[in-house]
């Protein structure tokens, strides 16, 4: 049966007609700025109903079977045997990772450049401060005087990622061609709101490998890219294997689905010109629904007939003609399901590029962007496989909470907790749930 299979009772449908078919049935219960599931007995204006798996997938979802703890056991031993594999596979050491960085060297991931997912900031004053457990607040006059004499402050930000600090490594390490580091980060990232895949925490395996300028291209960057799916696939016969229970044991169409042996590799202009009316993340659906697993090459240029780029991306770290996204069909939701971003990092010519596009040239004075022009750092190639939603696909959960614990609204608990998963909490909760979705929720008590 086809990864998309499991979606339909209708063999009859293209995989594409199918998946869009179960979307345009999930939008027919959904009102504009309601949500009133079938299974659900309270409303909410916070996710949009069609974020959730549909209520016929819901009891497909492991930790209706697994214990708390089992989920605990089984995540472990999914990250010890991929970190076994990027070590193996991939050569990489484990290498220790920052939090945070100092502010204005170039060196954090801005994201997409918006103010919105711009890096949390603080401030470290580096002062001595009595100790005691009270202190009596200073007056004005005196914060003025406090601020004058702060030779020693720092102001910093919280590590988004972590892909031109590798590279920075790479070099402080004197590594070998074609080995390299790894480390688990953790990022915040505010400008998220959290859905069944999104969340504020953001954990990845942070990955960066030297290479020579000869290997700048895209044979290398599918050979990688079939590396790291390779050892995804690999860790989902593993975990079936040792927790046969994940799938569902009653007869259960998403039970036959598996992650395909090869991905699919398409250029952003190709799947743009395979689903010219779709947008976005819908022909990124469609694509997934399609092929169980594909690899888009080319994120960050816009496509030739001057429609915006399939994602926008940081002009500093990848060349955006070698880079790209692992995306899988996640069993439960239906929905597109990203794994990993990677590529081939920029060298001075694709990085001078890729700040002209984006009007940010001034850029270019930064420390960590000098040093490229310069060709003071390492040839790489790198990226990040994202820890939780690697989990939630292996462990086959609807919601990324159900993996990781993250910071999530009273009414995201209450909405998600309704529809039977079980979010690991950040705080004790005082949210009434009301669950019915034909399934053991005895777990759902925080």
């Amino acid at each position: 049966m086809s990864s998309a299979a499991a979606f339909s009772c209708n063999p009859v449908m293209s995989p594409t007609t199918r998946m869009l078919k179960n979307a345009e049935s999930l939008r027919a219960t959904t009102h504009v700025g309601e949500i009133d599931d079938v299974k659900t007995k309270t409303k909410s204006s916070y996710m949009p109903s069609k974020m959730l798996p549909p209520p016929q997938n819901r009891n497909a979802n492991s930790t209706h079977r697994l214990s708390r703890l089992e989920i605990q056991k089984a995540s472990n031993m999914i990250k010890r045997f991929v970190e076994a594999r990027l070590e193996s596979d991939l050569h990489l050491v484990k290498h220790t990772a920052p939090l945070a960085f100092l502010t204005g060297t170039g060196v954090n991931d801005d994201l997409d450049g918006s103010s919105s997912k711009s890096p949390v900031r603080f401030t470290v004053d580096n002062v001595d401060i009595p100790r005691g457990i009270k202190e009596t607040r200073p007056s004005e006059q005196q914060q003025q005087q406090q601020q004058r004499e702060l030779p020693y402050r720092m102001e910093c930000e919280v590590v988004q990622s972590l892909a031109k600090w590798k590279r920075i490594m790479l070099k402080r390490l004197d590594m070998p061609l074609n080995e390299g580091i790894y480390c688990e980060s953790t990022s915040i990232r505010k400008g998220y709101k959290g859905d069944v895949t999104h969340s504020a925490i953001a954990d990845q395996w942070d990955f960066e490998v030297r290479i020579t300028n000869e290997q700048r291209n895209v044979d290398t960057l599918k050979a990688y890219v079939r590396t790291v799916y390779k050892i995804i696939k690999d860790a989902e016969v593993m975990i079936l294997d040792k927790y046969p229970q994940i799938l569902p044991a009653f007869t259960h169409p998403t039970a036959e689905w598996h992650l395909p042996d090869e991905i699919t590799f398409l250029t952003s202009q190709q799947l743009h010109d395979e689903f010219p009316d779709m947008g976005i993340h819908e022909r990124e659906d469609a694509a997934v629904a399609k092929y169980g697993a594909i690899f888009i090459i080319g994120m960050g240029w816009p496509m030739s007939d001057g429609s915006p780029a399939e994602e926008v991306r940081s002009p500093s770290y990848d060349d955006w003609n070698l880079n790209g996204d692992i995306i899988v069909q996640h069993p439960l939701t239906g929905y597109r399901h990203e794994l990993s971003s990677m590529g081939i990092r920029v060298d001075a010519k694709s990085l001078m590029q890729q700040l002209a596009h984006r009007g940010v040239e001034d850029e270019a004075s930064m420390d960590f962007h000098k040093a490229v022009i310069r060709n003071d750092l390492p040839y790489s190639y790198g990226g990040g496989i994202g820890i939780s939603r690697l989990l939630m696909l292996l462990l086959r959960t609807g919601h990324i909470g159900e993996v990781q614990c993250g910071i999530w609204h009273d009414e995201h608990y209450r909405q998600a907790m309704d529809a039977g998963m079980d979010l690991i909490p950040d705080r004790i909760l005082n949210v009434d749930v009301v669950v019915d979705d034909g399934g053991d929720n005895s777990k759902l008590a925080p």
